[in-house]
């Protein structure tokens, strides 16, 4: 579940006239199966839900209290200590974990849609959150830095302005504690990469569902319109159907692309993989046996190409986990994704690349 989902059946039920309350995890200390960031979204009678800040009986604890405060508008921070017993439900963590319970009505609609559309564009954001207990919520959204400073003059005192850059500036979700007691939260909405997919087969529909649903977007290209088209990728950012020596010129391939490689041969896997070395993309792979992979790196280099360049692919392509299905092998590349993403391209990815250089030297 991302934050998509729930700030659009955020949108659904704000537009049925029903009042809704999001609880969110704003920090925590120690182990705690919540983590912050998390997001949940409560309405209706019955409190129905969308969305986990962590699950188990802490989580049944808060949504109970978001239910009794639905049909006001505050916000309330509860806090709970994760060290119970084997023999209690309390949770034995050993940590702690606070939430923020916000309650809207259709007023906030506003604020929701603009939430999805930015996330939904793949554009940087910034969420900020003014904690005043027992208060209406308050919630301003961010779409750049400059903009905090316009903002300020009308709703912000000069030490609350600081406090929001200073939590800005981390790019992840962070909460202050201000002389009065007033809490500010500030979630960064980091700027969603885009995965340009070639090749429109089996493992490229797998990849694209699995892909979006870890807040990547996808462009998925190809040659024949017959598998790249609307009806096989509905959530797709983009579908561009061309011929693999000319996609290259209608795409924009920036240093936080990722570009995957897998087309239905080898020669447009070389015509591909030729264009994709010469981009900054943050990650390149492509599909292959390693005989495969290094005679189409070994046909680049004969071309000019570097190897220090052509190192930089990741193949044969995804993490190794036994993967046989398309559906396997399709999320052990989503895998990879993540890996590079969260740790970048370091020892710890422990990634299968093919170390050119050394092939070279022992055919020779």
């Amino acid at each position: 579940m991302n934050d998509l989902e729930v700030y659009k059946k955020a949108i659904s039920v704000l537009s049925r006239g029903e009042n809704i309350a999001l609880i969110t995890v704003i920090s925590t200390t120690g182990s705690t199966p919540g983590k912050v960031g998390y997001k949940m979204l409560v309405w209706g009678k019955n409190g129905e839900t969308i969305g986990t800040v962590g699950g188990g009986l802490t989580e049944a604890n808060v949504i109970n209290i978001a239910k009794k405060i639905l049909p006001k508008m505050e916000n309330q921070v509860v806090k709970f200590n994760l060290n119970g017993t084997e023999n209690d439900e309390k949770g034995i963590c050993g940590g702690s974990i606070e939430f923020l319970i916000e309650t809207f009505d259709k007023k906030s609609l506003p604020l929701f849609k603009e939430l999805s559309a930015v996330i939904e564009n793949g554009v940087w954001g910034a969420l900020v959150s003014i904690i005043r207990p027992n208060k209406a919520p308050e919630k301003i959204f961010l779409s750049s830095i400059e903009k905090l400073d316009t903002v300020a003059n009308i709703h912000f005192s000069p030490e609350v302005t600081a406090s929001i850059k200073e939590l800005v500036a981390k790019e992840r979700p962070a909460k202050k504690t201000l002389k009065d007691g007033v809490e500010i939260f500030v979630e960064t909405i980091a700027e969603q990469p885009m995965v340009f997919i070639f090749g429109a087969g089996h493992l490229s529909y797998h990849i694209s569902r699995y892909a979006q649903s870890v807040n990547f977007r996808v462009t998925v290209c190809d040659d024949r319109v017959e598998f790249a088209n609307k009806n096989r990728f509905p959530d797709a950012s983009n579908i561009i159907v061309e011929g693999y020596e000319r996609i290259f010129d209608k795409i924009d391939i920036n240093k936080s692309s990722y570009i995957v490689i897998v087309t239905q041969g080898h020669k447009s896997d070389e015509i591909v993989l030729e264009r994709a070395v010469k981009t900054n993309a943050k990650y390149i792979g492509m599909i292959g046996s390693k005989r495969k992979t290094l005679t189409i790196l070994k046909k680049l280099h004969e071309k000019g190409i570097p190897i220090r360049t052509l190192e930089r692919v990741y193949s044969p392509i995804g993490i190794s986990i036994g993967a046989f299905t398309p559906e396997e092998i399709s999320l052990s590349i989503v895998c990879e994704l993540i890996k590079i993403r969260r740790l970048g391209d370091t020892p710890e990815t422990n990634h299968m690349r093919i170390t050119l250089s050394e092939e070279l030297q022992e055919g020779n």
